[in-house]
């Protein structure tokens, strides 16, 4: 297996994207912390629940991973920093960090709320560098590691209504390129992943939103694609793939690159 005796570190854990990502890692032999808010941040669509994040952690316990569920919030610096802590208590250190937790609101730009704006920039950008802080001291001391942050097909292509989340989303991208310059010392590979629409809760979040019914949605946000049709699906598995990817030593000499998983819309 590719990553056992690895510890990853997963945020935005309890469901979607995140419980597909701990699965694939434990798959190839990580331990994990699975980690999550376990609440909803108004005004936001509802996020994963403490059920879903411990349910996770016992079907990785049940399949023979070590793994730990950790409610905390992204967005604080204490709690990340216990979370972090813990995670180095009970299962050794922090080997991958997936910076996976992330939300999107519908809004214009001259609508926007103060608490839309400050969720969005708190969650995609402040939670991302929060927990890459307290984590990097830990991967400089063992001269390895593999960061994965989470962007969006959103950053690099213009769409109205998400104009925060993807301004958000183009700063995490820019972060990743700064801390592989910054990390390569120390032996750190940093990489993001821009998941192209997938079937998730921000999907479903984003389609109500919309006021659209899910398939509706799905085939709007299809629209931006290269592959259509039941080709053009893309399913958090494929995201899930690629982090696992990068978070292996097959991707040894890949560092300050974005690789897009959004069945051809970066190239429309």
């Amino acid at each position: 297996m590719k990553l056992e005796g690895k510890v990853a570190l997963v945020t935005g854990a309890a469901h979607g994207q995140g419980a597909s990502h701990a699965r694939h890692l434990a798959a190839e032999g990580a331990s994990i912390a699975a980690l999550d808010i376990c609440t909803d941040i108004p005004p936001i669509y509802p996020l994963g629940t403490r059920a879903e994040l411990d349910a996770l952690v016992a079907e990785l316990r049940e399949e023979g991973t070590e793994a730990i569920a950790i409610e905390a919030d992204v967005r604080s610096s204490t709690q990340m920093e216990e979370a972090v802590g813990r995670t180095v208590e009970q299962l050794g250190g922090v080997d991958i960090l997936c910076n996976n937790a992330g939300v999107c609101i519908v809004e214009a730009v001259d609508e926007i709320s103060d608490a839309s704006l400050d969720a969005m920039l708190d969650v995609n950008v402040k939670g991302v560098f929060t927990t890459t802080r307290f984590v990097a001291p830990l991967m400089k001391a063992r001269r390895w590691g593999k960061i994965v942050n989470t962007t969006s097909a959103a950053a690099q292509n213009a769409l109205p209504y998400i104009s925060a989340y993807a301004a958000a989303k183009a700063a995490v991208l820019v972060a990743t390129q700064s801390w592989a310059r910054e990390l390569a010392e120390w032996e750190i590979n940093v990489n993001s992943v821009s998941p192209g629409t997938i079937f998730s809760g921000m999907t479903t979040g984003l389609a109500d939103q919309l006021g659209l019914e899910i398939d509706d949605a799905y085939r709007q946000f299809m629209a931006q694609q290269v592959f259509k049709g039941e080709r053009g699906k893309v399913q958090k598995e494929d995201i899930s793939r690629m982090v696992v990817y990068l978070a292996s030593e097959d991707a040894r000499m890949i560092t300050g690159q974005n690789y897009a998983v959004d069945a051809g819309w970066s190239i429309t």
